[in-house]
């Protein structure tokens, strides 16, 4: 009677078993602006999914503000950390600037503006909000700080479609500056302004706060804050 290979292959199961358990696995639901899915989920998808590939994503775009319970989601990610109080959020990016740019062609028929208030003559490519206000741009210089509310005949509730405004010369656009770095660096965009440009914290990820953290909620966490070197 061979009992040492039985014992072998027991052992061997046991630990196929127990390293499987050790691998999150289940379903995590995010909501997170268009801007965070490019900068944010983008670069690290192919390396999350094959370093967990038991986790299923499910990603919803949402530029406006959203109802985590409500929506079932199991968390969200904001480009700052001011969230309602039963939230709790984790830093999960450095911080970066928010930039104005405008294409070549743009600018060879409209002379760059030289402060913000040169905006309103400029055709601003505008963002509107969930609650239906259109956004105010805000810049700073030093400990001068400045809101202004532009003008122009694009409005659009989906800042990719303001960057797409923005190439397609359209007019001047608003967006934090990592996600149009390779498009400046392209020549496609040039910034304006940038010496007003101010700068946010980063993004965080935020989650309710009566929930415990699930298994794929917590290694998500982890995995990006190590792509940022923020752990």
């Amino acid at each position: 009677m061979q009992v040492r290979p039985a014992l072998d292959e027991l052992a061997s199961a046991l630990e196929s078993i127990n390293a499987f358990r050790d691998r999150p696995a289940g379903i995590l639901r995010l909501a997170v602006s268009s801007v965070a899915a490019a900068m944010v989920i983008a670069p690290i998808l192919g390396r999350f999914v094959a370093a967990y590939p038991a986790i299923t994503l499910d990603i919803s775009i949402k530029d406006g503000s959203v109802e985590l319970v409500k929506g079932r989601f199991d968390a969200g990610i904001r480009r700052d950390k001011r969230i309602e109080q039963d939230m709790i959020a984790v830093r999960i990016s450095g911080a970066a600037r928010i930039v104005s740019i405008a294409s070549p062609g743009y600018l060879a028929k409209h002379p760059a503006p030289k402060a913000p208030r040169d905006l309103r003559r400029h055709n601003c490519i505008r963002f509107r909000l969930a609650d239906g206000t259109i956004a105010k741009w805000d810049f700073e210089k030093g400990s001068r700080k400045m809101t202004i509310a532009v003008d122009g005949s694009l409005i659009v509730d989906n800042l990719d479609l303001m960057l797409r405004g923005a190439l397609e010369d359209v007019g001047i656009g608003y967006l934090v500056e990592p996600y149009v770095n390779s498009f400046i660096q392209e020549g496609r965009l040039v910034p304006v302004l940038e010496d007003w440009s101010p700068r946010f914290s980063g993004w965080h990820l935020y989650y309710p706060s009566r929930r415990q953290m699930h298994p794929p909620l917590k290694v998500f966490m982890e995995f990006v804050r190590n792509m940022n070197s923020l752990s």
